[in-house]
Order: C-alpha cells, then structure tokens, then sequence
C-alpha cells in the first residue's frame, strides 16, 4: 500500500500535464471556425423567421378582411331578423337596399344545397328543420348556410317564443286577481 501512495502523486501529475498539452492543443486549433458555421446558420434560421413573421402579417390581414366580411354580413342577418321580429304581423319586412353580399373564395363542397336567394326563406327553413330536430350541422348543410347563422337564427326564435310567452310574475299576478 504504501508503494501505491508513492506513485499516485506522479500519476497524478502527468494525467494533469496530458490534459493541459490536450487543452492547448484543442486552443491552438482555429477555435472560430465552429462558431462562425453556427453564426451562419442562425442568420439563415433568423432570415426564415423574418419571412415567415411577415407571410403571417399578409395572412392575418386576409384574414381580417373576411373576417370584417362575415361581421357586416352577420349584422345585416342579425338587423334583418330583428325587423321580421319587431315587425312580425305587421306585414312583409321592408326592402333592404344597404345589403352586402359578401362571397367565400372558396366554393362550397358539392353536397351543400344552394342557399335560397331570400334570406326569410332561409329562415323559416332552419325553424322548419330545427323542429324536426335535425342537427345543427345538418341544417346548414341542407339550407347552404354557416352554422353560426342556424345557431343564430334558433337563438333568435328562442328569444321571440320567450318575449311571446307570459312570465312567472304576470302568471302569478293574474292568479292573484282570479
């Protein structure tokens, strides 16, 4: 054992010599040219990025545009079906000459019935199917409409039957008088 403890410190010593000739041999090489291989590629990497930040810039512009499209679209839907319900028995809904038809770029898939060119016919259509209980999807794809607009329209008629129909409290006051 002590023999052992004798060559210990110089083992140790020219491991520790190895390793600094080893270290100094790896600084002796050109230690820039790895980093100038990342640095060219991370400038490549931030060149996509820029590319991609402004690609999705011109998406979201496109995308705000319909967007705007569907909102005037919706709102002239929204006004319409508030005519026919503040209106109803008062006769035909007034000609709306401030329309905006707004159009997808892209058709509808084959399946879908053409919607009908008066929006009162589509209407009573979606009443009409929401009845039968038919689902909401499937209405839209029978009438030819988005199914926000046949959530719209039943939301719509729901609050007409509600406003129609007699709340608790005139219930319970005319069972009070009776």
């Amino acid at each position: 054992m002590e023999q052992l403890m004798t060559w210990i410190g110089p083992v140790l010593d020219v491991a520790t010599a190895a390793l600094l000739g080893l270290v100094l041999w790896r600084l002796g090489r050109e230690p820039g040219s790895g980093w100038s291989e990342r640095e060219t590629r991370l400038q490549a990497i931030f060149a996509d990025l820029r590319a991609l930040v402004a690609q999705s810039e011109g998406l979201a512009r496109d995308l705000d545009d319909k967007l705007a499209g569907r909102e005037t679209r919706l709102t002239a839907l929204l006004a319409e079906a508030q005519a026919m319900l503040g209106g109803a028995g008062a006769g035909p809904a007034p000609a709306r000459p401030d329309r905006i038809e707004v159009r997808d770029e892209e058709p509808r898939p084959a399946a879908a019935a053409p919607a009908p060119a008066d929006p009162v016919v589509s209407a009573r259509r979606i009443e009409e199917l929401a009845e039968d209980g038919v689902g909401i999807e499937e209405i839209a794809r029978r009438v030819g409409v988005a199914p926000a607009e046949v959530r719209l329209v039943i939301g719509l008629n729901a609050a007409r039957a509600a406003r129609s129909a007699p709340s608790r409290r005139d219930r319970s006051e005319a069972r009070a008088h009776a």
